[in-house]
């Protein structure tokens, strides 16, 4: 028997997007095997090309001028009405969004990114009948994310209600699940079992250095070989970023390094977060979600402006990371943070406050009830 079907549009713009998407797919087929779920990257439908070109644009731009992303970020942020970087997307993007209406037919529309969703938005106006659903994926609220017509909102966490509220939002639309994140999260495993998994041994502590999926701004060479010489072990994600790869791989093995780890793109993120002791990271908000649903101590160094800063706030303010700006000041917190499991106790009792379990699964069932909601309609249309 059909059970729907329900459409996810996504975007490559760092992969906690694409994560997102992936996790609320596992989340709805646990609820409801039999309802169809489809996955496309918005703009990588359109033109491939076009797509991969923009993205190392925007990788180009992070890299050698943050500061202009965080400039637009925070221009944008708190505009209730529609800017012309939103119009403009709306009106040139929406024959895309049409075609693949047209092509999947679903009961649900899912954005995981916020240029599809003001899209959405546009076609909402002009009449689609279509449920739409936006998952904001960071601690932070956008003024990009919230547009005329969508009907669930689902965030990260109850502080953002008020934020959205001010925009607009009607609050029995907004749907506090948690970001989704892969059920895998939810699954207790220990850490010594862990660490084992994973080749470490059990009686050193484990520091997992993360750049995002992207590899971008993570710690450097330097900094890593200098943590290295302490009696820890490191566990080093480098992403995409093959660069970076190679190099830490090539100083290990030059200086016979032992207690280094280095890895490109992991599909098990959550064993390496079961397994650490403290993690080293940019902020963005699936990592973020990511460790604190492990519990895990973390540590921020260089997020990006924008809502990378956002996200280091809002743990700030919770007492779930330590900051770091520079590679002393990092060095120096990882010793201390080391040191004092008082501390790191402190910061996993701030990081329960926080954490949020069956993130998918809750956000599957807000996704699904919009789908019987609408069915609801339609066969009372019909009597």
């Amino acid at each position: 028997m059909n059970k729907g079907k329900v459409l996810i549009l996504s975007e490559k713009f760092g992969t906690g997007h694409e994560m997102a998407a992936a996790a609320i797919s596992k989340g709805i087929k646990k609820l409801s095997p039999q309802t169809e779920v489809s996955v496309i990257n918005f703009f990588q439908y359109f033109q491939p090309y076009l797509s991969r070109m923009t993205l190392k644009l925007y990788l180009k731009a992070l890299d050698f001028t943050p500061e202009i992303w965080g400039y637009f970020y925070e221009r944008e942020r708190n505009r209730k009405r529609a800017t012309m970087t939103k119009k403009m997307l709306q009106m040139g993007a929406s024959f895309i969004l049409r075609e693949i209406m047209e092509r999947e037919k679903p009961d649900v529309v899912v954005c995981t990114h916020p240029f599809p969703c003001c899209v959405a938005s546009r076609l909402k106006r002009k009449g689609l009948s279509v449920p739409v659903a936006a998952v904001i994926t960071d601690f932070d609220v956008h003024g990009f994310w919230i547009n005329e017509g969508i009907d669930a909102y689902i965030i990260a966490h109850e502080s953002m209600i008020k934020p959205m509220i001010r925009f607009g939002v009607d609050p029995g639309k907004i749907y506090a699940t948690g970001i989704p994140i892969d059920p895998h999260y939810d699954i207790f495993k220990n850490k010594t079992t862990a660490k084992k998994s994973l080749g470490f041994e059990e009686d050193l502590p484990v520091i997992l250095i993360a750049g995002g999926g992207l590899g971008l701004n993570g710690p450097d060479r330097k900094f890593v070989e200098t943590l290295a010489k302490n009696p820890v072990q490191l566990a080093v994600i480098c992403g995409k970023n093959k660069f970076a790869r190679h190099d830490l791989e090539e100083m290990k093995s030059k200086k016979g390094i032992e207690n280094i780890k280095v890895y490109g793109f992991v599909e098990n993120m959550w064993d390496f977060m079961k397994a650490a002791d403290l993690i080293i990271t940019k902020a963005g908000g699936l990592t973020i979600a990511e460790a604190l649903a492990s519990e895990l101590p973390i540590i921020i160094y260089n997020p990006l402006p924008g809502q990378e800063e956002r996200n280091t706030r809002f743990l700030l303010r919770n007492g779930s990371a330590r900051y770091a700006r520079d590679r002393e000041t990092l060095l120096k917190t990882v010793k201390d943070m080391l040191s004092d499991e008082e501390k790191l106790m402190r910061m996993k009792d701030h990081e329960i406050q926080l954490k949020k379990t069956g993130s998918a699964e809750k956000a599957g069932e807000v996704i699904l009830s919009l789908m019987r909601k609408k069915d609801m309609i339609k066969k009372m249309a019909i009597n």
